[in-house]
């Protein structure tokens, strides 16, 4: 980043500062969850703890080459025959409302997979300085690793 770049990046995060905005902020029960054949699956919830909607889109990869980089991550659309389903890909949360995940073990792998879910707030701010406004878009994604373990 250049000096300009960094200059006009701080701007900005200082004019949201003072703003006094209001948002959605985004809490996860947990970043790692474990599921083994044959015992129930643990709970992922969302929770809104900000003081507007929460408006969020829900990812899940496949992770291919697990502790090595550059993660290759597979779309679940795009794996053949997945064995796990997190639901919903979008949802609303109000200002307090928590939601809890649905983890839909379809099938047990022959070998342990590693699943990545992606929440990722939709946010468009718009940064009103005097004779100049400009929008803003914050795209910060929230994670969590799934471990679902193959049949011993």
């Amino acid at each position: 980043m250049n000096r300009v770049t960094g200059s006009l990046l701080g701007l900005l995060l200082a004019l949201f500062a003072t703003q006094g905005m209001a948002a959605g902020v985004l809490k996860l029960s947990r970043t790692e969850l474990k599921l083994e054949p044959g015992k129930s699956a643990h709970e992922l919830y969302v929770e809104n703890t900000g003081d507007t909607p929460l408006y969020l889109d829900v990812k899940q990869e496949l992770l291919l080459n697990p502790g090595q980089a550059p993660e290759r991550l597979v779309p679940i659309q795009e794996v053949e025959r997945p064995g796990l389903l997190v639901t919903p890909g979008r949802l609303v949360l109000a200002p307090g409302q928590k939601h809890r995940m649905l983890l839909k073990e379809i099938e047990a792998p022959s070998r342990t997979l590693v699943w990545r879910v992606t929440f990722r707030p939709r946010e468009r701010l718009i940064i009103d300085a005097g004779d100049v406004s400009a929008p803003l878009v914050v795209s910060v994604g929230y994670g969590a690793v799934i471990y679902q373990l193959g049949r011993p």
